[in-house]
């Protein structure tokens, strides 16, 4: 797997305890949740670093819990808490949590749906609601629900690619 060292998502940790907390009362089942901050371009020696910056949580219930998969098929739910922190605190979708029982990992199903999500994102900034149409991709980010290990991915150049997350103390 590919691993991009200039894009890194930093998560405090008041945010990362909310993630942990969020997978622990779906357990044994996987859980979700978005996560909305901000993004920054840095210039650095080697051309630019691209921080995300969580902000905000929310942790939402499966539509059909199982511990082999999370599934939101309530896209009006998704819908709603993505306008309400658009409009509301200012903030954008920087990821797409989930929790997987024993690995932080992308399963291939994991890989199918953030190859649909790059897509998404591309109606998202034709419709300009993304604030930089520069990097359009979404962070997806898997907590290992025993380990509580957290890592995030992401498409790029159609490829699955691992980013750095900070969770800042």
């Amino acid at each position: 797997m590919d691993y991009e060292e200039h894009i890194k998502l930093i998560i405090p940790k008041d945010i990362f305890r909310e993630m942990q907390k969020c997978s622990g009362n779906a357990s044994p089942n996987e859980a979700g949740g978005l996560v909305f901050g901000d993004f920054e371009e840095l210039k650095i020696e080697e051309g630019f670093q691209y921080n995300f910056r969580g902000k905000k949580f929310e942790c939402l219930e499966s539509t059909k819990p199982s511990p082999v998969s999370y599934l939101m098929d309530n896209l009006q739910e998704f819908y709603d808490i993505w306008t309400e922190a658009i409009y509301k605190y200012k903030q954008q979708l920087v990821s797409i949590f989930h929790s997987h029982p024993g690995s932080a990992m992308p399963s291939g199903f994991d890989d199918q749906y953030m190859k649909m999500l790059v897509d998404f994102d591309n109606e998202m900034i034709e419709r300009g609601i993304f604030k930089n149409p520069n990097f359009k991709y979404v962070i997806w980010t898997i907590i290992d629900g025993k380990k509580k290990d957290l890592k995030g991915f992401l498409i790029l150049k159609n490829k699955l690619t691992q980013i750095e997350v900070i969770v800042e103390k």
